[in-house]
């Protein structure tokens, strides 16, 4: 984890200034320790980057309300969406009106958004919903000047803006890479533009001078369906074709909250959030489904879906015996939700299929059986669905509470021995009897 974020310290740029050196904070620690010093060299960084971004005092005051307006998101709408970035940042609520200030720059931050080999989900996911959050508004208005799904220009005049983008605001600039990237026969399974370079060679180019690198979509993070096996175009993650971090928002498509979240909080301190040993944000990534959602109590409970539509989907019991993978997929589905924040897999009805996890096209098959019944090899696991809890919580460590499950387990084995020494006593007391 500390190498990710290391790493990621050393490449990323501030406005010419090294992170590292002049601001050695992270959302998850150091915050109390230094408030004012926090605070301050925020609110220095959100002046710096209005006056760049902004031609005056109305334009910045006027831009995001105009934008919102559009949609027809009132001003208190969008300072309840604030409020839950901020509290899902895992910040103190005194920076919700920083996140609001740096929600308004993101939307004139040079942006350059690459699809690779992909189904372009993420993309139609963000920009095409009918009622959107303000997390997918923002994403519809960022300055996006290379995007090959919504720019107007084609062909050699897209790739010269592209090329200009990259030179004008050398290390400022937002890349964001959706799909894998093909990497056989030197990257020509997949070409792109008028001068037909490759998606490899594109995808180097345009990292190399990136502000922050950002995989979006279980394709770009990991491979995804592309590098599913057999892999024949040899398809990788973004990570394994630059030497640059990368931060990798994974999901099929990813929440655009968790988009979002990582892009502000590169506005508030100019570097990635802390990451995990998969380069995830740990703000998005570091709890399971299975922890908050709502069909947990069934679980602990032994109350399952046995078949579609039988008696337990009606009263929405776990979907863990229909092939379920939240209690090992690493995501904030169950508290970010979708489609308006609104809904996730399991509460449409229907178990996750672990997209947020590497290789999840592999190793979490078949979708719709438990991953005991599954090639997967995880230490501890057992037949029923009691001691796959037990022993999954065992192989996860880091500090991870013990389930509530366990209890019942020691429970019922606790009971099962006072029963046995009730049994005991009771024919002592019959042998007394006789004598």
């Amino acid at each position: 984890m500390a190498s990710n974020q290391d790493s990621n310290s050393k490449n990323s740029n501030s406005n010419g200034n090294n992170p590292e050196k002049d601001f050695k904070w992270d959302p998850l620690r150091f915050i109390s320790k230094k408030p004012d010093e926090v605070l301050k060299k925020v609110d220095d960084r959100l002046d710096e980057l209005e006056k760049e971004y902004f031609s005056g005092k109305k334009d910045k005051e006027e831009n995001l309300p105009n934008i919102l307006e559009l949609y027809g998101v009132s001003r208190r709408d969008f300072l309840k969406w604030s409020a839950f970035l901020t509290s899902a940042l895992m910040l103190p609520y005194i920076f919700e009106p920083r996140v609001a200030r740096a929600a308004n720059i993101l939307t004139r931050t040079p942006f350059i958004w690459l699809d690779m080999a992909d189904c372009m989900g993420n993309t139609e996911g963000f920009l095409r919903t009918a009622h959107p959050t303000p997390a997918e508004i923002i994403l519809n208005y960022v300055s996006v000047n290379y995007m090959e799904s919504i720019m107007a220009p084609a062909g050699y005049q897209a790739e010269a803006r592209k090329t200009e983008t990259v030179k004008k605001y050398k290390g400022k600039y937002i890349l964001v890479v959706e799909g894998a990237i093909p990497t056989g026969m030197d990257g020509k399974f997949l070409t792109i533009g008028a001068k037909g370079d490759t998606g490899l060679k594109i995808t180097r180019e345009t990292a190399k001078h990136a502000g922050i690198i950002i995989a979006v979509g279980n394709c770009a993070a990991y491979g995804g369906i592309p590098a599913a096996n057999p892999n024949p175009t040899s398809a990788v993650g973004l990570s394994s074709v630059t030497n640059r971090s990368v931060i990798n928002i994974p999901a099929c498509p990813a929440n655009p909250v968790n988009l979002v979240g990582t892009l502000v909080e590169y506005i508030l301190i100019g570097k990635a959030p802390q990451l995990d040993s998969l380069g995830r944000p740990l703000w998005a990534y570091s709890g399971r489904l299975h922890d908050n959602c709502y069909r947990r109590g069934h679980f602990e409970a032994g109350e399952y879906v046995r078949e579609w539509g039988d008696d337990g989907a009606k009263k929405q019991y776990c979907l863990y015996m229909m092939g379920c993978k939240g209690p090992f997929t690493w995501n904030n589905c169950t508290t970010a939700e979708y489609n308006q924040d609104i809904s996730f897999p399991m509460r449409a009805g229907h178990g996750c299929i672990g997209c947020s996890q590497p290789a999840f096209w592999d190793r979490m098959t078949p979708f719709e059986k438990p991953n005991a019944d599954a090639k997967i090899i995880i230490p501890g696991i057992e037949a029923t669905a009691d001691e796959f809890g037990v022993g999954l919580f065992a192989a996860a460590g880091a500090g991870i509470a013990a389930h509530a499950i366990y209890t019942g387990v020691k429970k019922k084995k606790e009971h099962k021995k006072s029963k046995n020494e009730k049994n005991d006593n009771s024919g002592k007391n019959d042998d007394n009897k006789k004598e």
